[in-house]
């Protein structure tokens, strides 16, 4: 099961809102997955998902606060990679032009609205199942593992629009983009994946995403660690070659028993240690590790002078 399917999963058997809220969620669901048909001015409603669990509580809502006559048709269905598809067909009926007036489909002169209902933009709580409607029908979110991602896809520019706005009043900065005939509302960073995660009540996959970022971050680090000790590493043995090679020069040029005492000593300290850092030799030496690197300083300018 993917990440998506397993918050949507969560979501489908959380706790039922109230009956506003779960008005804004199925009125979201129907503005994504869901057709309007008229025919001889009746009205008929279809939607099309791809969860069972979704199909359920979809289908017990409509059928338990409205009491509306309800076909479902079950259908072998490979897009998304899942097995089933289910139509939910609410049949020409009384009772429908009510229905969708109140979930803010069709004004009093039953013309069609292609933008969300103000009272889902302005009301916080309405807003957040609408949110979580949309997430249902038509959202993704990568796997806390992979990059950070989390989508919305709509099929009409004004839903999009829309979606931007009411997402902003969650003090969220959504990007638009269009792919393969769709408006997609997404968002790429951790903190806004969260946040989104958060507003529409997947908590159980909040928590993982927080868990596998803080793993995610904790092999960062050390991999920060081990290549910047590394390169210190690196670093370290190469100038300790470089100050073998001037002790050689100096000894096959001059001789080290020509050197002063001080410099003669650290050269010595240096060939019996040649690993050691300047803290080491310094601790050898009785000395701090400047005074280390001033007598190997003064050795390389001999060195140089010789060469």
């Amino acid at each position: 099961m993917s990440f998506t399917d397993q918050v949507k999963e969560e979501l489908t058997r959380a706790k039922k809102k109230s009956y506003q809220e779960q008005l804004a969620e199925l009125a979201a669901l129907i503005r994504v997955d869901g057709s309007i048909q008229i025919s001889n001015k009746h009205l008929s409603l279809k939607v099309k998902l791809y969860h069972g669990n979704l199909a359920r509580r979809i289908y017990s809502l409509i059928k338990d606060r409205f009491g509306f006559d309800i076909e479902i048709r079950v259908r072998q269905h490979k897009k998304f990679n899942l097995s089933h598809s289910y139509d939910i067909i609410v049949t020409p009926q009384p009772g429908i032009r009510e229905f969708l007036l109140e979930l803010g489909f069709l004004t009093p002169q039953n013309n069609l609205i292609f933008h969300i209902k103000e009272e889902y933009l302005e009301n916080r709580k309405l807003a957040q199942a609408y949110l979580r409607g949309i997430f249902l029908a038509g959202g993704s979110v990568n796997s806390p593992k992979s990059e950070y991602h989390l989508e919305f896809r709509c099929e009409r520019e004004s839903l999009a629009e829309d979606l931007i706005k009411l997402l902003a009043k969650f003090e969220l900065d959504a990007h638009q983009t269009e792919h393969k005939g769709f408006y997609v509302v997404y968002f790429k960073s951790y903190d806004e994946v969260i946040k989104v995660l958060n507003i529409i009540g997947a908590h159980q996959a909040m928590l993982k995403m927080e868990n596998d970022h803080i793993v995610k971050q904790l092999k960062n680090d050390v991999n920060r660690r081990v290549n910047f000790e590394t390169a210190n590493l690196e670093k370290s043995v190469s100038a300790a070659m470089d100050q073998l090679e001037n002790i050689r020069i100096i000894e096959r040029e001059k001789g080290l028993e020509n050197l002063s005492p001080s410099l003669r000593e650290m050269a010595q300290v240096r060939r019996e240690n040649p690993y050691a850092s300047l803290k080491e030799l310094g601790e050898i030496l009785d000395l701090s590790k400047s005074g280390v690197n001033h007598r190997l300083r003064r050795i390389k300018k001999i060195a140089e002078n010789l060469a």
